[in-house]
């Protein structure tokens, strides 16, 4: 088990990149999933791909991230999207995904966000059972195309 008193969630910075890329690969890895380009694409850049990032950081170990982006169309609040929320397998269970997660959702309030949306695999209970905890709202499924295969995904609406 970590030690959640070196254990903290910050603002990403272009530095963390690597660490940013090495969390979201091992989890999905973890989950099943292979490397996709074209769906991974955002991990090259993720600062330049997102509105909002967090790191969760031990000592300075990128152990977990989150991010938002505005959703395209409609007026300047609209809806936002909630995506790479992960954290490595031993950080787990130590309240660290509710905390992502509200500094997620304090900044889509903060920014006049109308609703957010998420998207996670059937087989991420842990992180279904958070998500319907915080309010989300389940509507439906999709299925991503990559370069890779297919990947069926469960989707979340939050109404703010």
């Amino acid at each position: 088990m970590a030690n959640s008193s070196a254990v903290r969630v910050e603002t990403y910075h272009p530095a963390h990149r690597d660490g940013f890329a090495a969390v979201v690969l091992s989890v999905l890895s973890e989950f099943g999933f292979s490397f996709d380009p074209a769906l991974e694409a955002d991990l090259d850049r993720p600062h330049e791909c997102y509105d909002a990032l967090w790191v969760v950081l031990d000592k300075e170990l990128v152990v977990g991230t989150v991010a938002v982006r505005r959703l395209p169309g409609g007026d300047a609040s609209g809806e936002a999207e909630l995506k790479r929320m992960y954290l490595l397998p031993g950080y787990r269970g130590m309240g660290l995904g509710r905390e992502m997660l509200g500094k997620a959702l304090a900044w889509a309030r903060l920014e006049q966000v109308e609703a957010v949306r998420l998207d996670t695999s059937p087989t991420m209970a842990g992180a279904q059972r958070l998500y319907e905890a915080a309010g989300f709202r389940s509507f439906g499924s999709r299925t991503e195309v990559g370069a890779e295969g297919t990947r069926c995904e469960l989707l979340y609406r939050l109404v703010l």
